[in-house]
């Protein structure tokens, strides 16, 4: 009787940026690959610093010495450490497991997962993140590393072999959720088929108001700034002025989506210059997450519209966050108006 013998195959990528393993029903991912080097450059200039400064600075004791080594140290070991922090879907139990290392960090459910999206960062690249349903536009799970250039091949491997598996493994079966249209409606004020795009400016009006008095009270008080600078004396008496009518401005614009004509509508100067948009030309939605810093700063909803007289795409800010629970939301109400859901 002859025996039938399956062979499983597992693929495995060894890449200098990401690196993932893939089995027939798992998928592991290490995206923080790339730290690993980084961290064994770090050693070994820590670890030259070091050898230059024990032969040229003595005198210390040797309790100090090695805690301060040792710290020195420390830097590079976490990174190498860093770069062992893996993703592991698990088909079987439809369960997504963080760790760093043998570490457990967290888990997901695969019917928590909204998208696994390339995720911009201005002017340094882009990388894939998930995002769970709970928050689809906030930080985000990692799940590669950053890339410069669409044309990097560890990316264009990431793109035919990982996003394919992941859908296999996480949407494949998941059940379709059709949108909803919304009828009550918190970010847009419905007028006769009119949504206007709510934005509460008193604050920009006021502080605008407060500067434009800045530079009007310097000029009616010459000897104010007698002893500054010609150039200074400029800087000092018409910047706030300028920033003043820059809020100004901000505080006198308004966004419409008018159903009616489908048209996206931005008034600025008081009404005094409309620019006129079709719906068609809307061609999708930005989130942009901001960070000063390095610290979170906000997320910014921005359209991109294309221009067909002129054969470009402009962008258009339709409206900042502090936080992205509600973008989704805000999101939803903008598809129902252009007709999407």
């Amino acid at each position: 009787m002859a025996t039938a013998v399956c062979q499983v195959q597992t693929k495995i990528r060894f890449m200098a940026k990401t690196k993932w393993i893939i089995g027939p029903g798992t998928l592991t991912i290490y995206p923080k690959r790339n730290l690993r080097m980084v961290g064994i450059i770090f050693f070994v200039l820590i670890a030259a610093l070091i050898f230059f400064l024990s032969r040229s600075v003595p005198g210390y004791s040797a309790e100090f010495t090695g805690a301060y080594y040792g710290f020195l140290l420390l830097i590079p070991l976490l990174l190498i450490l860093m770069a062992e922090t893996k993703v592991i879907f698990d088909g079987n139990s439809r369960v997504l497991y963080k760790k760093i290392a043998f570490l457990p960090t967290g888990s997901i459910p695969f019917d928590d997962i909204a998208s696994v999206e390339p995720y911009e960062v201005l002017g340094s690249g882009f990388s894939y993140k998930l995002f769970k349903k709970s928050n689809r536009h906030g930080r985000g799970l990692l799940v590669s590393s950053g890339y410069s250039k669409a044309t990097h091949a560890n990316l264009i491997a990431f793109q035919q072999e990982v996003l394919p598996k992941i859908d296999e493994l996480v949407f494949a079966n998941a059940p379709v959720i059709q949108k909803q249209a919304i009828y009550d409606f918190r970010f847009f004020k419905e007028e006769g088929g009119v949504y206007l795009l709510r934005d509460n400016k008193i604050g920009s009006l006021i502080v605008g108001l407060i500067l434009i008095g800045v530079t009007v009270a310097i000029l009616l008080n010459p000897d104010f700034l007698t002893h500054e600078r010609s150039f200074q004396k400029i800087l000092l008496t018409y910047f706030p002025a300028v920033i003043g009518l820059a809020l100004l401005f901000a505080a006198s614009s308004n966004i419409r989506f008018d159903k009616n004509q489908r048209k996206i509508i931005r008034s600025t100067f008081a009404g005094r210059v409309v620019k006129e948009h079709p719906f068609e030309d809307l061609i999708r939605f930005q989130i942009i997450r901001k960070t000063t810093n390095f610290i979170y700063s906000g997320t910014e909803v921005r359209t991109e519209i294309l221009l067909p007289a002129k054969n470009k795409t402009i962008t258009l800010i339709l409206k900042s966050f502090i936080g992205t629970k509600r973008i989704q939301r805000f999101l939803d109400e903008a598809n129902t108006i252009l007709g999407r859901i």
